[in-house]
């Protein structure tokens, strides 16, 4: 990894003021470690923003979580890869209390920065610790 954690947390909350969804930041910030084209990774992420097309399904940051994953463990046979992708929406879910939008945006929650922020930081330091 190029980035320091320092450093992707830095790029994902500049990501978040410049408008992009929580996907989209989550994504963006983890660009060093995959080999695609990242205005690719700003359009796939796009519509992942508000809990899936504004639904207030799964957050975001996970769906972008998700992506990261799966593109930085290719060629890992796929039940590990889901495997993986369950335990790191569970450490979100645990940190969080919750892993869909709309019960993680309730009156006196944290900010969606804040998730993007920890989605960030638990997805380093899993690829950090492979």
């Amino acid at each position: 990894m190029k980035y320091t954690l320092e450093e992707r947390v830095a790029k994902a909350r500049d990501l978040r003021a410049q408008g992009y969804n929580c996907s989209q930041c989550v994504v963006m910030a983890f660009d060093d470690v995959m080999d695609v084209d990242v205005n690719m990774l700003v359009r796939a992420a796009g519509g992942f923003g508000t809990g899936i097309g504004a639904s207030g399904d799964i957050c975001g940051a996970l769906t972008g979580t998700t992506m990261v994953l799966g593109l930085v463990r290719e060629g890992v046979a796929r039940p590990a890869l889901y495997r993986e992708v369950r335990e790191a929406i569970s450490a979100f879910e645990e940190l969080e209390g919750a892993r869909d939008c709309r019960d993680l945006k309730g009156a006196g929650r944290k900010p969606c920065l804040d998730l993007i922020l920890d989605a960030v930081t638990l997805l380093h330091n899993r690829l950090a610790d492979a």
